[in-house]
Parts: C-alpha cells; sequence; structure tokens
C-alpha cells in the first residue's frame, strides 16, 4: 500500500501564509498595545476614582479576613487610627482612608487599593515610640495620596494579561497567589523614596521636628533576618536611611525627644 502524501496546492499554501501573517500582525500589535497601556498607565489609571478601587478590593480583603488578616486588640486599632487620621489630615486629599492592625509577629505595613492601610502587631512592637510609627503610617499615607497602589497593581495586571494571553494560559482571580498579590503591592524604588520625602515632611508637620525617621530602617539594618517581609515590599533601605538624614540637613529640620506610646497600647501589645 502507497503512503498517502498530502500536497498543499499553491492556492492553500497562499491562504496558511495570509493566515500566519495577520497573526504574526495581530500579535505585534497587540504587544504594542500593552507596551503603550503600560507606558502610559500614571496617566490613564489615575482616571479610575478611588470608590472604583474600594468595591474592586474589598472582596479580596473580605476574603483575607481571619486567615491572612486578623485584627488585632481594640486598644491599637484605635490609637492606630487616631494617628493616622491625624496625619492625613495635614494633607490636601479628599480620599477616604481606613487603617487596620492586624495580628503577627511580622515587621511590616502596608497599603494598599482603596485607602486602605494595614500594619502589623509586629511593627508597632518593634518601633516602640509614637514618632517612628508616624513615619511608617505617614509613608503609607503617602502611597495611597500618589495612588501608588492603583499604578502598582494596574502595570502588574497588564503584565499578567499579556503573559497569558500569548501563553494560552488564563488567570485565576480566586486563587490565593492573585489575592495576596493584590493586597501587597510591589512598588519601584522612586515611589519609595518619593513617599519617605512626602512622610518625612508630614512628621515634621506634626511634631516640629522628625525624630524617629528613621528608627525602623535602623532596627532593619541590625535585624535583617527578622525583617525579610518588610523587605520583600519596601527595598532600598541604606539609600531611604541617607535621603532621611540628607533632607533633614537640607531643611535644617532637628530631631528631639521621642514621643512613647500611651500607658493602654503598651500594656495590649505586652498581653
Amino acid at each position: 500500500m502507497s503512503e498517502y502524501v498530502h500536497e498543499i496546492s499553491d492556492e492553500e499554501s497562499a491562504k496558511i501564509e495570509r493566515f500566519l501573517r495577520l497573526l504574526a500582525i495581530g500579535t505585534g500589535l497587540f504587544i504594542l498595545l500593552i507596551v503603550g497601556l503600560f507606558m502610559t498607565a500614571d496617566s490613564w489609571l489615575k482616571l479610575i476614582s478611588p470608590e472604583s478601587e474600594r468595591r474592586f478590593i474589598e472582596p479580596y480583603i473580605e476574603w483575607s479576613r481571619g486567615t491572612l488578616l486578623i485584627e488585632a486588640d481594640t486598644e491599637l486599632q484605635d490609637y492606630v487610627e487616631s494617628l493616622t487620621n491625624e496625619l492625613f489630615s495635614l494633607v490636601d486629599d479628599d480620599q477616604e482612608i481606613r487603617e487596620e492592625v492586624i495580628r503577627g509577629d511580622t515587621l511590616n505595613a502596608f497599603a494598599t487599593l482603596g485607602g486602605y492601610i494595614f500594619v502589623f502587631e509586629g511593627l508597632l512592637d518593634a518601633v516602640d515610640n509614637e514618632n517612628a510609627l508616624a513615619m511608617v503610617l505617614a509613608h503609607e499615607i503617602a502611597h495611597v495620596h500618589h495612588r501608588d497602589p492603583l499604578l502598582s497593581t494596574g502595570r502588574a495586571m497588564l503584565i499578567q494579561l499579556a503573559i497569558s494571553t500569548l501563553s494560552g494560559s488564563g488567570i485565576d482571580p480566586n486563587s490565593v497567589d492573585s489575592s495576596s498579590d493584590l493586597l501587597l503591592n510591589q512598588y519601584s524604588r522612586e515611589q519609595e523614596l518619593l513617599a519617605d520625602e512626602f512622610a518625612l515632611t508630614l512628621l515634621q508637620r506634626k511634631y516640629g521636628h522628625v525624630g524617629g525617621a528613621t528608627t525602623l530602617f535602623e532596627l532593619i539594618d541590625e535585624d535583617l533576618p527578622e525583617s525579610i517581609e518588610f523587605l520583600s515590599t519596601h527595598p532600598d533601605t541604606r539609600a531611604r536611611i541617607e535621603q532621611i538624614e540628607a533632607l533633614t540637613q537640607e531643611n535644617d529640620w532637628n530631631t528631639d525627644d521621642l514621643k512613647p506610646y500611651p500607658g493602654p497600647v503598651r500594656s495590649a501589645l505586652a498581653d
């Protein structure tokens, strides 16, 4: 029996060639579109309202409650909420901001979409004074004010969309990794340094000095393994300390005595 060999006619060959050409053009245009959207993300992403941000992220936050996000003592909640609101009142911004202290020894704090700021108990315990805590909160307020969670999440989703489309795999919005990534944002070095500068200004406005501004970063340098969670979302610690010191000197700002936590807060942290 002779083996069958399919011969492609000139017409079929031309059709296949046209299809492949169109596929290549379409793929190229898609990549150019994604690159264009990525390059202009800072402009068009900010057209999304903070309210839309909040509606988008709230299901993920609710999903995380009781697992990733376990609320801490109400004394700590009230204290951090009051301090955050005092600092935010110094900012010309009409966004709503929501802050929560969550259980865990992790040395970390983060801002996410919708004006949410989360602080771990471990960070409150580590900095051990209001001024240093205020610097951290002001830094996260800066991310909210600059819309950094939105910009970082938007860029990351564009990249994920491009990769999933080109590879043929889908995006699972219900996966643990996807939900965690939406809460924990990765910021650029520039975003972090700008947030530190903004926070330092708020610290000066609230207390009349910038004492405690580098406390957390100094703790990180002293005990790197314990600080790995913080470093995963807040890189370039040494550069940030140097910038804070330079800005303090440049603006002729002073450092002064640090304000201890109120007694009930110290008691809550000791429990």
